[in-house]
């Protein structure tokens, strides 16, 4: 079987490499110059198992994401030949609630018991980063909110089992798995603009792009896979899976820090609405985000505009509000980023399934309980959802065209 793969993205390679090693003949296709270059590489890596969606109180969204968040580390694992865990967080994560967290203190802590049952039961359980069965989320003391939070805007704080991976060192391993990867021919600095049928007779599909020399065209697939979060839903239109509901496709950047010192500041995240986290991956290599000050477009188009390179400028000036934004409730961020050798301002293009501030309660980004694979024939498009669901949803395509 020929297979092309629209995007190499955490989604699109974990499919190549799994594909390939079934028999498959892989194209996988990418418009920047190597893969995992995205929104793969620059994100806080949190395995989710639904503790942030507090505001969806039905659990949908928990329950739909937690599948994914339980396999990752053994499917990820096993695609890079390589024990994932020890590029984790190795604490659990801090879940500051805000004053303005659109989530009272009340339905949060009802939120979270029934949430630590839920993923305790789980069959996968233990294949998690921690032990899960048993698990209860505590929360933590006054006394010891105030050592690592601003009294006057953290209403409670607690300690959740969920870890987070850094995105940089996979996808580096990914680059590595790709390489060594016989059956995958990776076109990159491809910009795929069309995907057509080839042949009606024998279901063939052709992909047409633009590259640094003009139109290409590859021919003879037998099947195509659309992994990609900017630009999907237009080629899906198409093949005649026309955008339905509502959406948002955010392009957000943070910042990753490596420190020239030891710095213990916790893993930490402020929710639940527009607000922003501080992960400490081994007490020299950290990410931090806030909210407002990170998110550079958000647009319900199609295909949105591509935000312009930031100028050290505009680095130097994001850095400063996601320093003091965090400041506001959170202790430690100063000392991460006074003991910097490198910061880095990165990010990417994010789609989700949902609209408005997340700011608000109205907001249907607090919900995550619709993304996955939609079909028609031998054209695959898949709404990755969040980066922790991209290998379960790899394996169950592999399963379904390989056997």
């Amino acid at each position: 079987m020929r297979i092309a793969i629209l995007g190499a993205g955490i989604m699109g390679s974990s499919l190549a490499i799994l594909l390939a090693r079934r028999g498959a003949e892989v194209t996988l296709f990418e418009k920047d110059d190597a893969p995992m270059m995205g929104a793969s590489r620059w994100n806080e890596g949190k395995i989710h198992l639904g503790y942030i969606y507090a505001g969806d109180q039905t659990l949908s969204s928990a329950r739909h994401v937690l599948s994914g968040g339980m396999s990752f580390a053994p499917i990820v694992s096993e695609i890079l030949q390589t024990d994932i865990r020890s590029f984790s967080t190795v604490e659990d994560d801090l879940f500051i609630l805000h004053k303005d967290s659109v989530v009272d203190e009340r339905d949060f802590k009802g939120y979270l018991k029934r949430l630590d049952d839920l993923a305790g039961s789980h069959p996968n359980a233990n294949d998690y980063f921690g032990n899960l069965p048993g698990y209860t989320s505590r929360q933590i003391s006054r006394k010891e909110l105030e050592l690592i939070a601003d009294p006057e805007t953290a209403v409670a704080g607690f300690r959740v089992p969920e870890r987070s991976v850094q995105t940089g060192i996979i996808a580096d391993l990914y680059n590595s798995a790709l390489a060594d990867s016989e059956k995958v021919n990776l076109e990159t600095n491809f910009t795929v603009t069309n995907v057509v049928p080839q042949d009606l007779d024998n279901g063939s599909w052709q992909v047409i792009g633009e590259t640094a020399n003009g139109p290409k065209t590859h021919k003879d697939y037998d099947c195509v896979i659309n992994a990609l979060w900017y630009g999907r839903m237009g080629l899906d239109a198409k093949v005649g899976l026309p955008p339905s509901g509502v959406w948002s496709n955010r392009y957000r950047v943070s910042l990753f820090v490596k420190t020239k010192k030891v710095v213990k500041t916790p893993s930490a995240f402020v929710a639940v609405g527009a607000f922003g986290d501080v992960k400490n991956y081994d007490n020299q290599s950290f990410y931090l985000s806030w909210y407002p000050a990170g998110l550079l477009s958000d647009s319900t188009d199609v295909l949105p505009k591509m935000p312009a390179p930031l100028t050290t400028e505009q680095k130097k000036e994001i850095v400063g509000n996601i320093q003091s934004g965090i400041a506001t409730v959170l202790f430690g961020a100063d000392d991460i980023l006074n003991a910097a050798q490198e910061i880095r301002v990165e990010g990417g293009f994010v789609f989700a399934q949902g609209k408005g501030s997340i700011a608000r309660r109205s907001s249907t980004l607090h919900f995550r309980d619709k993304f996955g694979i939609n079909r028609k024939g031998q054209y695959y498009s898949i709404d990755t959802g969040k980066y922790s669901s991209a290998p379960e949803l790899a394996t169950i395509i592999t399963k379904e065209l390989m056997g």
